[in-house]
């Protein structure tokens, strides 16, 4: 939770370059330690003001753009896993201000990363689908163009 308040309140210019760096780092965990990290971002953000999130949001998913299709779809299938296991988790946190940043977005990154995070939702099984469906509120699902 710090470390997000933190990184949200430094300029874009410098955010940045410490963002992709802690992204590349990501990407050199083994899965499990991935599943673990995400765990707990997962688990602060009931906790977190999304409009403090949602700057770190924006950059997070442009610096993830330029990571590519793979390393993308690898991250958002643990965070769809993690979140259909852990429904209630939605309820408690309120997406809308993630959703008005994705929406913002240019629109070749919007496009991408939406078609990505569909992909994720519908390779999931039908249970953990439908759970996730379910508790995402009609916002999110809209601004991802997933019907």
């Amino acid at each position: 939770g710090n470390i997000i308040q933190i990184l949200a309140s430094i300029p874009e210019f410098l955010r940045k370059p410490m963002m992709r760096n802690r992204i590349n780092d990501f990407f050199t965990l083994d899965h499990e330690d991935r599943v673990e990290m995400i765990k707990s971002v997962i688990e602060v953000l009931p906790s977190m003001d999304m409009n403090i999130v949602a700057r770190l949001f924006k950059t997070w998913l442009e610096l993830l753009y330029e990571f590519g299709y793979e390393k993308r779809v690898s991250l958002f299938k643990i965070y769809a896993m993690l979140l259909a296991d852990n429904p209630s988790i939605l309820a408690r946190i309120n997406l809308e201000p993630l959703a008005d940043t994705f929406n913002s977005l240019q629109q070749e990154i919007k496009v991408s990363i939406a078609a990505d995070i569909k992909q994720v939702i519908d390779n999931l099984d039908a249970d953990k689908r439908m759970l996730l469906i379910k508790n995402l509120p009609k916002y999110a699902l809209d601004a991802i163009g997933y019907k």
